[in-house]
């Protein structure tokens, strides 16, 4: 046999057996969740997939970390090195060989990348809360239960490799309010406020009309755009509690009313909607905390401004109570 093709061969069997030796010596770290998360810049989900031979994710970053349920190694990256692998073990049993590929970003590469993070990074949240009424106007009496709803998305900012984050994030809400009295500007003929006095922003319903009278609604809606800023404890666990502020700004006033006609005592139902409300405040600010397991959470706020202006006599300071529901 030629000496050269036996030196060949031989140079071969010695690179695949180094490649033999090194997968041994690879990091095993250990999951039984098939979700984990990848951490540079920003937090992002990974899909731990055995049935791939492997599974490489490419980075300019300068340290990787990679985050299961159970483990978490960190990579600091080398230009140099350019290729780390690793192996996930997936419930003791399924090897998902993984690999961190250093890649020098071109510009055009780098925004890209960038705004895909931010998109996958983005926390997605539905509210579902109650309103309950401190510092109330005289005659308003909400019932127990006030069923509201929220939407929202939050930005994580990691500090580092610590369990701490901060969340910034924006939001719609619609706070109602079902009440048995009407706002003031709702009726019109002077005879049902004279007896009220000036200052006096509702009327019970029933004082107005017969009072057999009978309604099937009868709401206050407040529709505000939010800003809530959020310092986040989340352990590796699942476990987070959260604390922080939040501001926000009034969109739309609205009450609406459904039942017997009391303006004019008719035996007809009507329908009455009213909007830009008079003496809204513009703004709501005060506290939230929230505590909660994995994607589930309780939260409490609190406003420290009321809904009604100082000047108008009548404040409303409300504490809203709810559930998120998180999309991680």
């Amino acid at each position: 046999m030629n000496k050269k093709v036996l030196i060949l061969i031989v140079i071969a069997l010695f690179i695949r057996c180094s490649i033999f030796a090194q997968q041994e010596k690879l990091p095993v770290i250990r999951a039984n969740s098939a979700i984990a998360h990848i951490k540079q810049e920003c937090k992002i989900k990974w899909h731990i997939m055995p049935e791939i031979g492997i599974d490489v994710w490419k980075t300019s970053a300068k340290e990787v970390t990679f985050c299961t349920d159970i483990d978490t190694v960190v990579f600091t990256i080398d230009p140099e090195v350019k290729v780390y692998d690793f192996i996930v073990l997936l419930n003791g049993k399924d090897s998902a060989r993984t690999q961190i590929r250093y890649e020098e970003p071109s510009q055009s590469q780098d925004v890209k990348e960038q705004k895909q993070n931010v998109r996958e990074s983005l926390v997605h949240s539905i509210d579902f809360f109650t309103t309950i009424s401190t510092n109330k106007p005289e005659n308003f009496n909400p019932r127990t239960i006030n069923q509201s709803f929220r939407y929202s998305l939050s930005y994580p900012i990691p500090f580092g490799k610590s369990d701490f984050s901060l969340w910034i994030g924006a939001g719609i809400s619609f706070q109602n309010y079902y009440i048995d009295a009407l706002p003031k500007d709702m009726l019109t003929t002077s005879m049902q406020l004279e007896e009220y006095g000036r200052d006096f922003y509702f009327v019970p319903i029933k004082s107005i009309s017969d009072p057999k009278i009978s309604y099937k609604k009868n709401k206050m809606t407040l529709t505000y755009v939010d800003i809530p800023i959020e310092l986040k404890y989340r352990s590796k666990k699942g476990f987070h509690v959260s604390a922080g502020a939040k501001i926000d700004y009034l969109v739309n006033s609205r009450f609406k009313y459904k039942g017997s006609d009391f303006l004019f005592g008719s035996h007809e139902n009507i329908k009455i909607k009213r909007h830009n409300l008079e003496h809204i405040s513009n703004f709501q600010f005060g506290p939230i905390v929230r505590i909660g397991w994995k994607k589930l959470n309780v939260y409490v706020t609190h406003s420290f401004v009321p809904v009604y202006d100082v000047d108008a006599g009548s404040k409303l300071n409300p504490i809203c109570v709810g559930i998120s529901i998180t999309s991680q």
